[in-house]
């Protein structure tokens, strides 16, 4: 790939990020990035911590979102990273995505990688309320099935930016 095709890959991303703000109400852009290789947009969006990151050199006709969803209780961390583990192995062959730990070991994060020309900003911030009602799930019972609750909620994106 090319240092043009990164590029257009670059302005892409940016674009997606401003249509994304727009979406939430929150002002334009009004500065250009460095140039570089790597831009992260990150936000709080349903009480969860997200980034969506491009990289020019790495895959940079694809994007990363990233969201922390939380500590992993120290006195259940072995049932729950063999339950993330079980999860991966379906989550990787559904859409790419995987559960990981940060470096401490502490926290869940969720990311998914997703193709930049088949996104718009609606369609990142679709996928970011996804990720929300899976985050609240977390939240709720840590994925493990004895802590199961049925939710009977539908998420409304402007309440949760």
């Amino acid at each position: 790939m090319n240092a043009l095709d990164a590029e257009s890959f670059r302005k892409k991303f940016l674009s997606i990020v401003d249509e994304l703000r727009a979406a939430l109400g929150y002002p334009v852009r009004d500065t250009e990035p460095e140039p570089g290789d790597e831009l992260a947009m990150e936000m709080m969006y349903g009480n969860f911590d997200f980034s969506v990151v491009h990289s020019q050199r790495f895959r940079p006709e694809k994007i990363l979102i990233e969201c922390e969803f939380g500590e992993v209780p120290e006195s259940r961390k072995m049932a729950v990273v063999e339950r993330l583990l079980q999860m991966n192995v379906a989550l990787a062959e559904h859409d790419g995505s995987v559960f990981c730990l940060d470096r401490d070991g502490a926290k869940l994060i969720y990311v998914l990688p997703m193709y930049l020309m088949k996104l718009n900003g609606n369609g990142l911030l679709s996928k970011m309320t996804e990720i929300v009602w899976h985050g609240r799930r977390w939240v709720e019972t840590r994925y493990l099935a004895e802590d199961r609750k049925e939710p009977n909620e539908i998420l409304n994106p402007v309440f949760l930016a």
